[in-house]
């Protein structure tokens, strides 16, 4: 028998109130700082509730991770297939891209915490399912298009988002995020230009 609408509305406010409460102290001091009970308590839940939507604390962090990134992507629109792929349209979007990454939610989460708690395999399966599998989609329509030389997608796809990760990271670290900003996007467009056909 199916769960009456209401119930399922409560039961989905109550894990997103968990992961919010959890992608908040996440961010403010880590993972490894960050307790189940902390958790349950910052979202006004016991426990038990807690435990009725995640397995242990590395299923809630993970179900944070994929939230942040599934949000990056529906932002950034990087898979619109309504319009013709253009080289400024792509680079358009890796901009807005990079704005994403050195925001403290995208940066902290993703970037910094994630590659550590989830082990570099996991991690990178999961940003292939969000933003790696969109850009790889975006390189491959450039490609068919005739707007970049025909090269290997997931290659391609994986260097351009390491790029922009770099660039994040490094930005996070200097006094003027806006100049660093404007340098890194420099920098980009330049080295993936050569993709151009």
């Amino acid at each position: 028998m199916k769960a009456p609408p209401q119930r399922l509305q409560y039961v989905e406010q109550t894990r997103q109130s968990l992961l919010d409460s959890a992608e908040h102290l996440f961010i403010a001091g880590g993972y490894h700082a960050t307790s189940l009970d902390a958790i349950a308590e910052a979202a006004r839940f016991t426990k038990g509730a807690l435990y009725r939507h995640f397995a242990n604390k590395e299923a809630v962090f993970t179900a944070v991770v994929e939230r942040v990134q599934r949000e990056a992507v529906d932002q950034i629109a990087l898979d619109d297939t309504r319009t013709a792929p253009s080289w400024p349209g792509a680079m358009a979007a890796v901009a807005a891209y990079l704005d994403l990454t050195i925001s403290e939610r995208f940066r902290r989460i993703v970037l910094e915490e994630a590659p550590g708690v989830l082990g570099w395999v996991r991690w990178r399966a999961l940003d292939e399912q969000t933003t790696g599998g969109v850009v790889r989609h975006m390189v491959e329509r450039l490609a068919q298009n005739g707007v970049i030389a025909p090269a290997d997608p997931a290659v391609t796809s994986r260097l351009i988002c390491a790029l922009v990760a770099e660039a994040a990271l490094g930005m996070a670290t200097t006094s003027d995020p806006q100049a660093a900003r404007r340098t890194a996007l420099a920098c980009i467009q330049q080295l993936v230009s050569g993709l151009r056909a």
